[in-house]
């Protein structure tokens, strides 16, 4: 019996020689990278007419025609319009000028602003969203190399990512702005972990504040609050009082950068006091979702969607994917024995693990649509990846011989 497990073992030493070759490391990355890239080239070729037409300011009078006389303005609306095409208008809108309170105000102005500078550069108003969505590709492998130093496990998650329909209708449907919403947050949680480990810390934090900034400036800033409450979590429960004290003075950038996003608000007359307003209207309309308690688990685990519109009470969503299960529940595994310390200690999925289990808990509040996913999937990815990558490497330990 112990001969065979030391055979065994033998084995799989010899197969982790293999696949130590710089040859084989460096097909492997190739190969990965290939298909990644077929698979978000594949969606963007598919859509050519869209993403390489140039036409978007000589349509413009038809879109704000249909912008009108949409739900977004009457109350009896004469049609119905996506998000996209309202985020379309709004984007030219706000860039030729106009006071951000006055065109899709439910949300902040920074992706409306990116959408309306795409259609300045490139007469098309969904460029930007293809270099977001490469972007945030990069951005989740570069967090999974921060965390598991292996740049072949590193490009496994992004992989999974470019296959899931979740990200794929980000690409299809456009333009949306949960695509800036997850590279913000990548961005973030990338810049805070180099402050975790470098000396210069408040350099990092400053960067991680600044894309806060711009996550709370681009959708709901309580989502914001979201990642501060990881951010402190994490040091809290470290007593890290240096990192802690730095994490506090550069704080306050996020929150300018909220303010600067409103700049063309002051610019027509607004004080303070009305940008609080807005920010209390803000609130007060996403409040309106605070209905049907917990149905985020029945549409993350089992594709049953709890709405509050048509004949069904519960629907399905296209979306969905199997991944999500498995995703969710191999996260809640790895948080669980990494709180128990059943798994070795990396102070840099700590952001990660924390931040998931308050946006949970932040969606089990109220009713949600599978769009709050768009930044939930990925991350759920990285953990993930990390969970099993442990696993694997208790099991090998486990194994070895005595001697």
């Amino acid at each position: 019996m112990a001969m065979a497990q030391k055979t065994k073992l033998k084995l799989k030493i010899q197969n982790l020689k293999f696949l130590n070759s710089k040859k084989i490391q460096l097909f492997l990355q190739v190969l990965l990278i290939l298909i990644i890239i077929f698979n978000v080239g594949n969606t963007v070729w598919n859509l050519h007419g869209k993403y390489f037409s140039s036409t978007y300011w000589q349509n413009f009078p038809s879109l704000e025609k249909v912008f009108l006389d949409s739900q977004y303005v009457n109350k009896h609306p004469k049609g119905w319009i996506p998000d996209e095409t309202a985020f379309s208008y709004a984007g030219g809108k706000l860039i030729s000028g106009t006071n951000p309170v006055l065109v899709v105000p439910d949300a902040p102005p920074l992706g409306k602003y990116l959408i309306g500078l795409s259609t300045v550069i490139f007469n098309n108003d969904s460029t930007f969203i293809l270099v977001g969505a490469v972007l945030s590709l990069m951005l989740v492998y570069f967090l999974c190399f921060q965390i598991l130093s292996n740049r072949i496990l590193s490009l496994i998650p992004p992989l999974f990512i470019s296959f899931e329909p979740i990200f794929k209708n980000q690409l299809i449907y456009t333009p949306l702005m949960d695509i800036f919403q997850l590279l913000f947050l990548l961005c973030t949680f990338y810049f805070y972990n180099q402050g975790l480990s470098n000396k210069n810390n408040i350099l990092f934090f400053a960067l991680a504040n600044l894309f806060l900034g711009f996550s709370m400036a681009n959708k709901f800033f309580i989502t914001g609050f979201i990642i501060i409450a990881a951010f402190y979590a994490v040091l809290f429960l470290a007593k890290d009082k240096k990192r802690l004290i730095n994490l506090t003075i550069a704080l306050p950038l996020s929150f300018l950068i909220l303010l600067l996003s409103y700049i063309r608000v002051f610019a027509f007359g607004y004080a303070i006091n009305r940008f609080l307003g807005i920010q209390k209207w803000v609130f007060l309309y996403h409040k309106s979702y605070l209905i049907l308690p917990f149905s985020v688990w029945p549409l993350l685990l089992f594709n049953k969607w709890y709405v509050w519109f048509g004949d069904k009470p519960v629907i399905s969503d296209a979306q969905w994917s199997i991944s999500w299960p498995i995703i969710t529940i191999i996260s809640i595994v790895t948080a669980v024995l990494y709180l128990t310390n059943r798994i070795p200690k990396n102070k840099k999925i700590e952001v990660l693990i924390a931040w998931s289990i308050f946006y949970l808990l932040f969606l089990s509040v109220g009713q949600i649509s599978s769009r709050y996913f768009v930044i939930l999937v990925p991350i759920l990815y990285i953990i993930s990846a990390y969970g099993i990558v442990e696993f694997i490497k208790k099991i090998i330990c486990n194994n070895k011989p005595h001697a």
